[in-house]
């Protein structure tokens, strides 16, 4: 058996840009034995008892762990922002392959994220309920006036973005034009 802290440690890494950005644990999560999977969950749940960092319960999702649905339930509850509520709920819709509570919190908390990268964020944990009526709402954002949104909107869908990205490119040469005119 590997060193479970060492492990943790690469499961789990700081929770700073340069650890976390583009970065997944999947491929370590599925390289481990059935002994290691048993000690990395306990010790992933524990660590949710203290630690609201997504980042454990997405691990959590990944592993399908049943065993971590209460603690993550109690993270739910305890979470006051509506982006976090979603990735919370996301995490135990996956586990639980579908829930239909979860989605209706998803649902209803979609229109209460604040912030334009919290809801750029928010897009790719709500696709992942792979449901109709969410999809809708993400749906609704993919002509936003707002470049940023509208992509993230359409990637998290799967949508094509060629047009957006013609249209904001469009836009930004008459507007450069506009700049020297003046």
């Amino acid at each position: 058996m590997r060193d479970i802290h060492q492990l943790l440690r690469e499961i789990i890494p700081p929770t700073d840009y340069q650890h976390r950005n583009g970065f997944s644990n999947e491929y370590i999560i599925l390289s481990l034995s059935d002994a290691e999977r048993n000690v990395i969950e306990q010790s992933l749940i524990e660590m949710l008892e203290v630690n609201d960092d997504t980042l454990i319960g997405e691990t959590l999702a990944i592993m399908k762990s049943v065993n971590s649905l209460q603690a993550l339930e109690k993270r739910l509850q305890l979470t006051k922002k509506s982006s976090s509520k979603i990735f919370w709920a996301s995490f135990i819709n996956e586990i639980k392959g579908g829930d239909e509570e979860m989605k209706n919190i998803a649902l209803n908390e979609i229109e209460n994220v604040k912030g334009k990268y919290a809801l750029i964020h928010t897009f790719h944990y709500l696709s992942r309920f792979n449901d109709s009526e969410i999809k809708e709402k993400i749906r609704s954002y993919i002509n936003h006036k707002d470049y940023l949104i509208a992509y993230n909107a359409r990637t998290s869908i799967g949508i094509q973005t060629n047009e957006l990205i013609e249209r904001e490119r469009t836009k930004n040469k008459s507007l450069w034009w506009q700049f020297w005119k003046n």
